[in-house]
């Protein structure tokens, strides 16, 4: 049990998508930029305010780690998780 409780500790102030469908001018690493300048502009903070990264990868193989958040969002320097869990990675990522 948890005698003390995480409000005003934690919190998500900002969401965004992606476009779906086929865009075969995009990288994943346009979509993850283009997600977090929409998140960040959802959440009316600017990238300097983001304390710490999560990103979801199931694809084993690609040798991708947290710090591809750190490196693509110019983060310098903080911290950056990589979840993996098969198909639900993603939502682990969120629950970290």
């Amino acid at each position: 049990m948890v005698a003390h409780g995480i409000k005003d500790k934690v919190a998500i102030i900002g969401a965004d998508a992606t476009k779906y469908g086929e865009l075969w001018d995009k990288n994943q690493y346009d979509l993850l930029f283009e997600a977090v300048q929409g998140a960040t502009k959802d959440a009316g903070i600017s990238k300097d305010e983001i304390d710490a990264s999560w990103i979801g990868i199931f694809y084993f193989f690609t040798g991708l780690s947290g710090a591809m958040v750190e490196d693509i969002l110019k983060l310098d320097g903080k911290p950056a998780t990589r979840v993996e869990n098969y198909c639900a990675s993603g939502m682990d990522a969120f629950r970290n």
